[in-house]
């Protein structure tokens, strides 16, 4: 395979990583929120207003980067947003990332652009680690090249097949999809380390996912319900799934406190079992519940509760909750325009 050099390059072990302090997430004491900085500030004599901070979004056309990019221009603080989507060009070609790079002259880069989903990544693996991996590497390499910081939009699947996680939990990938993108975040760190955010997203959900487009379990089931067709759930499966605007706001918060290391990014509240969101989408859809099926789940998929705690010291909190949110996502639909 043409890739197979930088494969074996960015397959380090953790604990190389550890020893050279990448992908280490701080104490939590040590996680200063934006207003404990603009205080430092204040003490300091430095200006208060700072000017707007620059940021490229990759994957500015994708269900997370698309979010992102209306949580920046919207909300919080000032920024200078940069998309750069799918027809702006390949990242894994030489010489895309880098002409973005140098155009933008970003303060950060958040690298959202990704193949996503175990099925998607198991049918097409050439492209999985062509998206994941390489273009991982060409576009920290521009970060590193023009003093721009880098936060790589990763998944909480990196930590396998365990039952909870937090930032410190050793990543087991447990298919092609969780190991492009620890290989990665791993990329990340060989290569622009300097202020390296990971930020780990567990099951966003909400307007922007076409259903069965790998991660969108919600709007498939919202989709089938609507057309009165089965709803398959996996059973034994449950989930904390976390509302798309409420992944950018966190987002946007860390980027604003300026902090390093591992973020996980999502709900920590009680899991959901599938079976149940299932009948909770018919409900909404006014389809009978007799539709939801248990079946058993395919191989590779994992779902650990994760610890957000670390995000929380910065003030985030979910504000959407399950069933609001699944509303959310029928009134988009239903508002939008017909094709």
């Amino acid at each position: 395979m043409g890739y197979e050099p930088l494969l074996l390059r960015v397959e380090r072990p953790e604990r190389e990583l550890r020893r050279r302090g990448g992908l280490r997430p701080a104490p939590p004491g040590a996680v200063a929120t934006g207003e404990q900085n603009r205080g430092h500030q204040e003490h300091a004599g430095a200006p208060v207003d700072s000017a707007a901070m620059r940021v490229l979004v990759t994957g500015a056309s994708g269900f997370v980067g698309r979010a992102l990019v209306e949580e920046l221009r919207h909300k919080g603080r000032a920024y200078g947003v940069h998309p750069l989507e799918r027809r702006d060009g390949d990242l894994a070609e030489e010489g895309v990332a880098e002409r973005a790079v140098a155009d933008a002259k970003p303060d950060v880069v958040v690298h959202a652009a990704a193949r996503i989903g175990v099925a998607r990544c198991d049918d097409e693996p050439l492209l999985a680690l062509r998206s994941n991996v390489l273009a991982t590497v060409l576009v920290a390499r521009a970060c590193a090249g023009h003093r721009a910081r880098l936060a790589y939009v990763s998944t909480a699947d990196v930590y396998g097949a365990v039952a909870e996680a937090d930032e410190e939990t050793p990543p087991a990938p447990a298919s092609l999809y969780a190991l492009t993108k620890w290989w990665g975040e791993q990329a990340a760190d060989l290569y622009a380390p300097d202020g390296l955010v990971v930020l780990r997203l567990a099951n966003p959900y909400g307007p922007g996912v076409e259903p069965g487009q790998g991660k969108g379990a919600l709007p498939t089931m919202l989709r089938q319900a609507e057309r009165g067709e089965p709803l398959p759930a996996f059973r034994g499966e449950a989930r904390s799934w976390c509302w798309i605007g409420d992944v950018a706001g966190a987002v946007r918060l860390v980027l604003e406190s300026g902090a390093a290391g591992v973020f996980n990014v999502g709900s920590d509240d009680p899991p959901v079992a599938l079976t149940d969101a299932a009948r909770l989408v018919c409900e909404l859809a006014g389809a009978s519940p007799d539709l939801v099926e248990e079946v058993e789940p395919p191989p590779g998929r994992v779902a650990p509760r994760i610890a957000v705690g670390r995000l929380r010291a910065l003030g985030w909190r979910p504000e959407v909750g399950l069933e609001e949110g699944l509303r959310l996502t029928l009134e988009s639909w239903q508002a939008a325009p017909a094709l």
